[in-house]
Formats: structure tokens, C-alpha cells, sequence
């Protein structure tokens, strides 16, 4: 088995970033989006004051992240202030390709409004390790060292959320890294969603 070594991310890691997420979660909306959507996402939260990004590596590269904000109101609000244009470019060749994806691409704008009720303020936003690198434990070790990087900032709690239905094996692997659910909620879309809060 080969070494894994967990790290702050660095600019140089946001390609390899887009790849892990895309092959993390095949089919989700983010990965629809594009590689290119999702380099400026990671771009941003790699420079955000607020953003935590944290990388595992093996001699091959990275191989799994562990994304977020110490405050996700006002980092969204940020980042539609800032790179709007931006992220609605990049989003067109997905929007051509699967014009039924634009309501909900529409609907994000009001993340920043939704955020505000969430059930803490810090935002563990992406947890993805490679599929061939999954059971060794290098998601425990990500979500710890995102954890402790938001203690390091004076962060109390941190929340997530993740689908409630079809995914057990998510929902208990979050349960043995402390979180607990604060509610359930359903999007417009009908997904059922658990939000999970962590005390730090």
C-alpha cells in the first residue's frame, strides 16, 4: 500500500482536483457542470479567505479532497459577486448538452440566501477520494485534518449535507466522524437531503 500524505492544496493540484471530483461523483450535478466549472469553483476556494482545501496524495498524485468554507453565506455571496460571468461561461457547454440542467444551475444563485439558515455557518462542502484509493481510511483522515483546520481558524461548528435516501453507507460513514443529524430537507427537485452538524 502506498504512502498517503494529506496536505493544504496548492494551485498546481486544481486540475487533478476537477478529475478526483468528476470520477468521485459521476453523474452529480457539480461533475455536469464540467472540468472547467469546477477548476474555477476549486480555484476559488483554494484563494478564498474563507475557503479550506485540503488534498491526500500518493505517489501518483492527488487522490482525494476535502473542500469548504469557515462561512458559506458569505463566501457564496463573494463568489457571485465576483466570478458570476465567470462560472456562467464556463457552465455553457454543459447548460447546450443538457438544457434541463439550467432551472437548477438558476436555483444555486440562491445558495447564498439558503445558506444563511443552515445549522452552522462553516460548510464542508466536497468529500471525495478517488474510487480505486476507497476502505483505507483516507476520507477519515481528510474530514480530520478539514476539522482541525477549521479549530486552527476558531471555528466551532461545521454542517454538511448529504442524500438521505440510497446512501447509507455516506450517511454512517459521516456518523462515526462525529457529525449528527441536525434535519432533513427536500429540494425542488424532489432530492431528500440530511443535513449533518459536527461540534469541533
Amino acid at each position: 500500500m502506498t504512502a498517503v500524505h494529506i496536505r493544504g492544496a496548492e494551485d498546481g493540484d486544481l486540475t487533478a482536483l476537477t478529475q478526483v471530483h468528476v470520477q468521485s461523483f459521476p453523474g452529480f450535478f457539480l461533475s455536469a457542470l464540467g472540468p472547467r466549472f469546477l477548476r474555477l469553483l476549486y480555484r476559488e476556494i483554494l484563494h478564498s479567505r474563507d475557503g479550506v482545501l485540503i488534498v491526500a496524495e500518493d505517489s501518483s498524485g492527488v487522490i482525494g479532497l476535502a473542500a469548504g468554507t469557515t462561512a458559506q453565506s458569505g463566501f457564496y455571496r463573494t463568489l457571485l459577486r465576483r466570478r458570476l460571468g465567470g462560472f456562467a461561461f464556463a457552465a455553457i457547454p454543459a447548460a447546450v448538452r443538457r438544457p434541463q440542467i439550467v432551472p437548477r444551475l438558476l436555483r444555486a444563485l440562491r445558495r447564498p440566501a439558503e445558506s444563511a439558515s443552515a445549522s452552522a455557518a462553516a460548510s464542508l462542502m466536497s468529500l471525495a477520494v478517488l474510487p480505486r484509493a476507497e476502505g483505507q481510511g483516507i476520507g477519515a483522515r481528510l474530514v480530520s485534518a478539514f476539522c482541525e483546520e477549521l479549530r486552527r481558524r476558531g471555528v466551532r461548528d461545521v454542517c454538511l449535507t448529504t442524500d438521505a435516501a440510497g446512501n447509507d453507507a455516506v450517511n454512517r460513514f459521516y456518523c462515526r466522524q462525529g457529525f449528527n443529524v441536525a434535519r432533513t430537507m427536500t429540494t425542488a427537485e424532489g432530492r431528500v437531503l440530511n443535513e449533518y452538524v459536527r461540534s469541533l
